[in-house]
């Protein structure tokens, strides 16, 4: 042998293959000056993977570092908190920065986009810390309270002119009506108002008596064979039947309209048939949101969300690829629908979308007058929302009102159910009654790992599992659909999946029984379908894992995935079979909270299909001991039943899901309610411990901390927090309401915040004012973690 091949040889065998086996994300995120922020990153590893994986912090600037908890991943721990510390010197600003994975030779990237942001005030030579702490209502955990600052949506009560309300005085601030809303008596009102200083600002207007309600701007985020040549990629169709279904109705013999309420549409891409694509609009209001140099116009095209540096996710296309990409066109994908019609509506943008833009942009899909923009001439017969928000709907009336309405008009509402693993019913739209809300299952047919579940899902589709490789293909277990690339600005394909991607399988099924039944309505629809799929089973409900969620959510059952996996073919049959007389079920609302000793009432829906027009028996099941219900009528041989609900002053705080059954003869159907046991008595700040934490640069220092017990029996008290050395310190409480010492679902914590980041402090230092709010779940929001321990410490060491 030839030396030189010897000495190749050994090169080769000590280079090994330096393709990485694993990959990388990282959300974005903000940090203030002097301060730190915690995120997650993820890894998922091919299958079979067993190597281990260092990560490192790049491309931030000087005065920026990062530190991993844990340093090194694996399959079996695939998630490590980075906490990014921010020095006073910094610029601020916007910075690319990079999470830079290493095995062996081989290495992986993941970008994400990190602001800088200015900080908290104060001197520096020491001193004493002072300011205001209050305590929450315990309605509504800081993680959910995500809204645009100073926007506050006002409902008056009947018989309010509202030329007389031009402008409002609440929370010591001064609120200008921007313009009044589409449904009745609803305004937008708007001043220079921080989070907390909105939140302040709605509970004086909620304590009036003209004002029916008031709450805040909430933001919402992206939740026959064909010959075309990717088409066996998609096994979600398969899944469902679908090809079965092509061989009775394709949706090109009375083609329906499908309005995709998104981030808008890639309007040239060439898997979309422009004759098929109607007028759409753009309805962000925000120019900075929308990304396009103007607000609100007649132009639905994506112009990206920068999801990363360098890549949008073009999410409404992907979404409207799935109901409705050209079919049989010799090209990419097939749609489930060769005929709908596609309305785009563009209400997402950079920072997700408000309420105000997605509730208008819900009202003109449908056909509905908006004030300030032309009428839609094209209304759509169904609507896709593939997006969402942590928080249940009866704390966004608005939206509520906005699918009343659009339901009146007889348009079909289809809602992704979100992708937290959490319950359904705890996100809006899709708690919502009016909507049907789907959740994902991935390839092996179970519910997808990350698919929220519970009482209020209504059907399953395939929603995808990219941590899936099928057929060879990586990611295949996604649902493949049209996108584009932005680095190389080429039109192109993705495997994406989650509730979002499962949804649009129902809107484009219910468009292809419309084709074939034009005048079928919403509960003829869901009758159906509910009637046709095909259940899952406890084990299937359960649901599939992946590298971020390895085990199932613990208590889920068959029933927690609605009727099942819908059936295209046996929903096609079943419209053009004979009429079926059946009924469904509704509660509005479908979650409530009522105090210990309190009472509420839910008005219970009956939609008759078929001709029945049978008595329907009702009943109250899965209440707690304590929790009693009355129906009024029962049966119920009209269109409602109300149902009275009380609550004995002995019921534990909680969260309780529970059903209404409703039966007539040989038919039954079910409604979820969520009923959520609060306080009787509001907490006060009596035996809360505040403390100024000092911070080194890299942690807490606890021996040169301060703590002190609040003795204030009230809800919002001043504090001193004195003799502090110079440095700079968090400021923060907590208060222990079952006294265990720990930290944990019902006790009140919060820290002070700048730009909605826990932002450090030099005494002396004033108006420090911060609030607790109510934790929902078993630890406080993890990046409040190193303040939480650090508190806690201080506290023992008294």
């Amino acid at each position: 042998m030839p030396r030189w091949i010897f000495w190749f040889l050994i090169l080769l065998a000590a280079c090994g293959d330096s393709s990485p086996n694993f990959s990388l994300s990282v959300p974005g995120t903000s940090v203030t000056l002097g301060s730190f922020t915690t995120v997650t990153v993820s890894v998922s590893f091919s299958p079979g993977a067993s190597n281990t994986v260092t990560l490192s912090l790049e491309g931030v600037p000087q005065g920026i570092s990062g530190s991993f908890n844990p340093s090194t991943l694996s399959s079996g721990n695939p998630t490590s908190q980075l906490t990014i510390l921010a020095s006073s010197g910094v610029a601020t600003g916007t910075y690319d920065a990079v999470v830079r994975g290493t095995s062996g030779g081989a290495s992986n990237t993941a970008s994400f986009r990190l602001s800088v942001l200015g900080g908290g005030g104060g001197g520096g030579s020491g001193g004493s810390i002072s300011g205001t702490v209050s305590i929450g209502t315990g309605t509504a955990p800081t993680a959910d309270l995500d809204f645009v600052p100073g926007d506050i949506i006002v409902k008056f009560k009947a018989g309010i002119g509202l030329q007389s309300v031009q402008t409002l005085s609440a929370g010591g601030a001064l609120l200008q009506r921007v313009r009044n809303l589409s449904i009745e008596r609803v305004s937008l009102y708007r001043a220079s108002l921080d989070p907390q200083g909105t939140l302040d600002a709605i509970a004086d207007l909620a304590a009036r008596a003209d004002v029916e309600y008031a709450h805040p701007n909430y933001r919402f985020y992206p939740a026959r064979t064909p010959n075309d040549p990717l088409y066996n990629q998609q096994w979600h169709y398969p899944a469902i039947n679908l090809p079965q279904a092509w061989d009775i109705e394709r949706g090109q013999s009375n083609p329906v309209t499908v309005a995709v309420i998104d981030t808008g549409q890639l309007l040239q891409h060439p898997d979309f048939d422009r004759n098929r694509i109607l007028p759409g609009f753009d309805m962000i209001s925000d120019p900075r949101n929308a990304r396009d140099g103007d607000g609100r116009d007649n132009n639905p095209e994506d112009d990206g969300d920068l999801i990363s540096p360098t890549q949008s996710s073009y999410h409404g296309t992907h979404v409207a690829g799935t109901i409705l990409a050209h079919s049989d066109n010799n090209l990419g994908v097939a749609g489930v629908t060769w005929g709908a019609r596609l309305l785009p509506v563009r209400v997402l943008g950079v920072q997700g979308g408000d309420l105000v833009d997605i509730t208008d942009g819900m009202l003109w899909a449908a056909g509905l007058p908006v004030a300030g923009v032309p009428t839609n001439p094209n209304p759509a017969a169904v609507i896709n929302m593939s997006l969402g928000g942590s928080r249940p709907c009866s704390q966004v009336p608005l939206y509520q009102e906005v699918i009343n309405r659009i339901n009146a008009q007889g348009r079909i509402i289809v809602a992704a159910a979100g992708n937290n693993a959490e319950n359904a019913a705890n996100f809006v739209p899709a708690s919502c009654s009016g909507v049907i809300t789907v959740g994902a299952t991935g390839p092996s047919g179970g519910r997808a790992p990350y698919s929220n579940f519970g009482g209020r899902i209504d059907l399953m589709a395939p929603g995808g599992n990219v941590a899936v490789n099928l057929g060879g293909v990586q990611a295949g277990g996604g649902v493949l659909s049209p996108l584009k690339s932005d680095a190389s600005g080429q039109f192109n394909y993705e495997f994406y999946n989650g509730t979002s991607m499962a949804a649009p399988h129902v809107a484009g099924l219910i468009a292809l029984m419309k084709s074939a039944r034009p005048s079928l309505t919403r509960a003829e629809a869901l009758d159906i379908l509910r009637r046709t799929a095909r259940p899952l089973t406890q084990n299937q409900c359960q649901g599939e894992t992946s590298p971020s969620r390895p085990t199932p959510p613990p208590g889920i059952t068959a029933g927690d995935c609605g009727a099942g996996l819908v059936d295209a073919l046996a929903a096609i049959q079943a419209v053009g079979g004979a009429p079926v007389g059946s009924f469904t079920l509704s509660t509005t609302p479908s979650s409530l909270a009522i105090a210990p000793g309190g009472n509420a009432s839910v008005v219970v829906g009956i939609e008759r299909v078929g001709g029945f027009s049978g008595p329907v028996s009702l009943t109250l099941q899965g209440a707690p001991t304590g929790v009693s219900g009355t129906f009024t009528p029962n049966p119920a041989a009209g269109a409602a039943s109300t149902l009275a609900l009380s609550v004995a002053g002995n019921v534990p705080p909680g969260q309780y899901p529970m059903t209404v059954q409703g039966n007539a003869g040989s038919q039954s159907a079910r409604a979820a309610l969520v009923l959520t046991v609060g306080s009787a008595n509001l907490p006060t700040l009596k035996d809360t411990f505040i403390a100024a934490l000092f911070w080194t640069g890299n942690d807490f220092d606890v021996n040169r901390s301060l703590g002190i017990f609040l003795t204030a029996d009230t809800r919002t008290a001043n504090y001193i927090l004195a003799s502090l050395g110079a440095g700079q310190y968090a400021v923060a409480g907590w208060k222990d309401i079952n006294g265990n010492s720990e930290v944990d679902g019902g006790d009140y914590f919060g820290v002070f915040r700048v730009n909605g980041q826990l932002a450090l402090v030099q005494p002396p230092a004033t108006g420090i004012n911060y609030n607790l709010e109510l934790i929902s779940g078993t630890t406080a929001e993890i990046e409040l973690e190193p303040a939480l321990q650090a508190l806690k410490k201080v506290l023992q060491r008294r």
